[in-house]
């Protein structure tokens, strides 16, 4: 009798598992549709022929489109050229994004607290606006 009992528990166990692992969750789906979202942003800027998928031609330009990108944004920490961050490269970029934010709450931070208010930070906002502006616009020739 005692084996059937565990038998059935164990039964009960695999089939709660399976039950788990094929029964889609909230998260799941939610994670699905991000990937669909992601698939869909990528196919409307690449899919240059307007065919439904990345031809090997469109795949090379999204693959530049993403190398550039990750130039602009992690390129001066990627210090072995590599096109990833190493641990090291990512803690040069945490020093130096630290420094940036205790450099913006130094110049914006009005009251001193030690936060930026609402006020404070739209002023942070705006002058970063106005220097992203300044920069567009030499960086143009204008």
């Amino acid at each position: 009798m005692k084996t059937k009992h565990t038998t059935y528990r164990g039964v009960l166990a695999l089939g709660l598992l399976a039950f788990t692992l094929i029964t889609p969750t909230q998260r799941l789906l939610a994670d699905t549709t991000m990937d669909g979202d992601k698939i869909a942003r990528l196919l409307k800027r690449f899919d240059a022929n307007q065919n439904g998928q990345l031809d090997p031609a469109e795949q090379v330009t999204a693959e530049k489109a993403r190398q550039e990108a990750f130039q602009r944004l992690h390129g001066k920490y990627d210090t072995d050229g590599n096109g990833q961050l190493s641990e090291s490269e990512k803690a040069a970029r945490r020093a130096d994004l630290q420094a940036k934010r205790q450099e913006t709450l130094k110049k914006f931070d009005k009251d001193g607290d030690g936060r930026l208010s609402r006020e404070e930070r739209a002023q942070a906002l705006a002058a970063r606006k106005a220097d992203s502006k300044t920069s567009e616009a030499k960086k143009n020739g204008a």
